[in-house]
């Protein structure tokens, strides 16, 4: 993975580590807005066209934003599949925290018919069942505004690219933070308490770009022992648990690249495991690293393999459900790039078990696969 991405899971993570989610533009054709939306903005005004779901009465039609008040406006579409998987989570939000002043406000760009044939469809709600869309939102405000006004005043003007995208509007009607909805509720919910400091966070986001611009630019020329340095400081320097784990990922990176030891890598990725032993999902998205620099030659230590396959199998006892299946997913394949296909056989059947009817598609193809590459073995 690129130094640029490792650094977007600061601001954007979990979701971001398992798909970054859909292209924005590709159905966008609005000119850019020519003043910039971010971070202590004042949130424009919302022009919405359809309200279709209001949290059966609840919520009122917002068009500006009540002061002491809390609101999440989210960028979703029917075709893309993360925007659909954050809705049972947004429903949750939505009902964890609407007597703490919360109203979330879910804004579609496409035709009304589109969106109500959508409320048709069956999805799984946050305990896994199955239930109409309609059912599962019902409890927030699901809207489509076909005119995309809302889209060039937040999105555009944001210049976000990437759905679903949450802005969270807080109690001054400023903008509090902008990114993947699967990541905001630790950020929402200190926004509610009036924990949460939007000139720190602004900080941050500058010294991202430092890093990004100096790190990025040595990268790209080529100047890697540089870039090392720079990382180093770098690591040095920040505090934020999940910067330092972008800044040890982009460091990984630049060693590949550079044909380093098996000493110096080996060194390296435990000090990545150890900078995000408390996030299941970080682990997972560094193993797979290690995995595909292996499958692609660029590593050949089996030994950093079998680091991963531990801290994977240490982190899956932290997960549940469809996180906990991609992870023993994750450990199958580690297991059989490594020549070990019993021990693959065994994890993909974990995989397969935690999944449930309707996502055990692939998992059970895989499982398929080594278990027929299994019987040519014993031939």
């Amino acid at each position: 993975m690129s130094f640029l991405n490792a650094i977007i899971l600061k601001s954007m993570p979990v979701a971001l580590l398992l798909c970054l989610g859909c292209s924005f533009a590709e159905n966008n054709s609005l000119a850019l807005a020519t003043e910039k939306l971010e971070v202590g903005s004042v949130a424009p005004r919302l022009n919405v066209e359809h309200w279709v779901q209001d949290g059966k009465g609840k919520f009122p039609k917002v068009t500006s934003f009540e002061p002491g008040k809390v609101y999440v406006v989210e960028f979703w579409a029917t075709t893309c599949g993360p925007c659909v998987q954050s809705m049972p989570h947004l429903a949750e939000i939505q009902t964890k925290y609407a007597d703490k002043g919360l109203q979330i406000v879910s804004i579609s760009s496409e035709p009304l018919t589109v969106v109500k044939d959508f409320l048709k469809r069956e999805i799984a709600d946050q305990a896994g069942e199955r239930k109409k869309v309609s059912e599962v939102t019902s409890v927030y405000c699901l809207t489509t505004d076909p005119d995309g006004s809302s889209d060039k005043d937040y999105m555009l003007a944001a210049e976000q690219d990437g759905i679903p995208c949450a802005f969270i509007v807080g109690k001054d009607a400023k903008i509090e933070w902008i990114g993947h909805p699967m990541e905001m509720e630790g950020i929402l919910e200190e926004v509610l308490t009036d924990k949460w400091n939007r000139e720190k966070y602004v900080a941050e986001q500058k010294l991202i770009e430092e890093i990004q611009r100096v790190v990025g630019g040595l990268t790209r020329q080529k100047k890697y022992p540089q870039a090392l340095v720079a990382i180093d400081g770098y690591i040095a320097k920040v505090a934020d648990p999940r910067l330092k784990f972008g800044l040890f990922k982009s460091k990984i990176d630049v060693l590949v690249r550079t044909g380093a030891s098996e000493k110096d890598l080996m060194k390296s990725y435990e000090e990545l495991f150890a900078s995000c032993a408390d996030e299941p999902l970080f682990v997972q998205d560094v193993a797979w690293s290690a995995y595909e620099y292996f499958v692609e030659e660029k590593i050949k230590s089996k030994a950093i393999i079998n680091m991963s396959i531990a801290a994977v199998e240490k982190a899956s006892s932290k997960v549940e459900g469809m996180n906990k299946a991609n992870l023993f997913d994750t450990i199958s394949r580690m297991h059989f790039v490594a020549g070990e296909l019993e021990p693959a056989i065994a994890a993909q059947k974990q995989a397969v078990q935690f999944t449930d009817g309707n996502d055990q598609g692939t998992f059970k193809e895989f499982l398929a696969e080594l278990q027929a590459e299994a019987k040519k073995a014993k031939k």
